[in-house]
């Protein structure tokens, strides 16, 4: 019996590192085919795989999506609902389920990355097994959603990008965001924390590259769709432009208030663009600056990294002194400004963040991550089980959700203005703290 603790003193750190990525690998398994196939998370009255199967069968019988026929997501998101519909064939059960085995290949690759970025960021085996281990309760928290939904494909392109750009593996790294463009979108957000911080590593070069790249990479995968039917793809685009005002949304959370509040304010909720909507007085003006009062938060928020980056820098000569948990937080306020001000918030958008919130640095750490959990949980407790009494108007359901997004913007306003970590890391030193080769730099400058 005492053979294994032997062994286990044995091991080398990278070994024992990647026997605990091994073991929450493990964990995602576990939960897949047991916490939300068995428990209280089997709940699939409200999933989105019926349209996913839609697009995939019509996909497997010839049809070019957007000139054959309309759809909302983007070209790679397709990609993804057609690689488990090759497994499935004609049934759809068999989809669902390959799907899901799909969703869980994403997520254990997320536990991966996230093991080599908390290895970078902290060198120390007790963090990288709490940051997985938060990873997996965020993951039980959100619920059986992550599993239903594809964001987790989103999630993974964000977090792989991160981990590029920290090892210096710039082109990578764009690339991914120009893939990540023509899956969900939200990935671009990343791209002006990446030019800050070629522009404070003074990488001149990466400026213009790095766009171009992710432009470049984005064409390759559109220039299909783009021959066969343009107009058509950039529906696919369009149509999130046009989306009304969403019941789960911040912005729609007063409106739902106002009309328990003022009796002569009169509302509907309606299906349209795939989801519940609110229509009343003044919906449409809120719908419709929505979209710039997002923008002007998104600027502050890549104003104040800007700003941060470049206080305290350092001579000359460590001009690349640079701190990786600075890119992270400010890529998370990207991300969390975009579904906080956005006139539509599903919980699945809650799915990007989940790889990147246990990997914030501090000294805000532990509340941060605290309120997020309850984001998390306040959004379970919504969706799926008192979606409907949302959709019904009931007044403790729209209190909640309100709750939910007024927290979910407060941890966005800690983190954008919260203490950074006080252990600065020099990039020049980058290398030593990987144990792996050196990463060198994929483009020039």
């Amino acid at each position: 019996m005492r053979l294994l603790p032997d062994r286990l003193r044995n091991l080398t750190t990278q070994q024992k590192r990647w026997l605990i990525t091994c073991g929450f690998i493990l964990a995602q398994v576990f939960i897949w085919f047991v916490m939300f196939e068995i428990l209280w998370y089997s709940d699939r009255s409200i999933t989105d795989t019926p349209v996913y199967f839609d697009y995939a069968s019509r996909i497997a019988r010839g049809m070019v999506p957007y000139r054959d026929f309309a759809s909302e997501y983007p070209p790679v998101a397709m990609l993804v609902f057609s690689l488990p519909r090759l497994l499935s064939g004609p049934s759809y059960d068999a989809f669902v389920i390959w799907f899901q085995v799909e969703m869980l290949v994403f997520s254990c690759g997320i536990v991966t990355i996230m093991s080599l970025v908390a290895w970078r960021l902290w060198r120390n085996l007790s963090k990288v097994a709490g940051v997985l281990g938060l990873y997996t309760f965020f993951v039980l928290a959100l619920g059986s959603i992550v599993e239903s939904r594809f964001d987790l494909a989103a999630a993974f392109i964000i977090l792989a990008s991160i981990a590029c750009f920290l090892t210096d593996r710039y082109l990578f790294a764009w690339i991914l965001l120009g893939v990540g463009l023509m899956t969900k979108v939200v990935p671009v957000l990343i791209a002006p924390v990446f030019l800050i911080a070629h522009y404070r590593r003074r990488q001149y070069g990466e400026l213009w590259m790095g766009p171009l790249v992710l432009v470049l990479s984005a064409l390759i995968v559109a220039i299909p769709f783009l021959i066969s039917s343009p107009a058509g793809l950039a529906n696919a685009f369009l149509y999130h432009v046009e989306r009304p005002l969403q019941i789960e949304s911040t912005w729609a959370s007063p409106v739902l208030l106002l009309a328990k509040i003022y009796r002569g304010y009169h509302l509907q909720i309606l299906n349209a663009y795939g989801s519940h909507n609110v229509y009343a007085t003044g919906t449409g003006f809120l719908a419709t600056i929505s979209g710039p009062v997002t923008a002007v938060f998104l600027l502050l928020g890549y104003l104040i990294f800007f700003r941060r980056s470049g206080e305290n820098r350092c001579p000359e000569s460590e001009s690349r002194d640079w701190t990786s948990g600075m890119i992270i937080r400010y890529a998370i306020v990207a991300v969390a400004t975009f579904i906080v001000g956005g006139k539509v918030m599903s919980p699945q958008f809650l799915i990007w963040l989940l790889p990147l919130a246990p990997l914030i640095k501090g000294g805000d750490r532990r509340l941060v991550l605290s309120l997020f959990g309850v984001v998390l949980v306040l959004t379970q407790v919504e969706f799926p089980f008192s979606y409907w009494q949302l959709y019904s108007q009931h007044p403790a359901v729209e209190v909640e959700v309100a709750l939910r997004n007024a927290v979910l913007a407060l941890t966005t306003v800690f983190i954008a203005f919260g203490q950074r970590s006080s252990k600065r890391v020099s990039v020049s030193d980058a290398d030593a703290l990987v144990e792996e080769s050196p990463a060198q730099s994929s483009m020039p400058g």
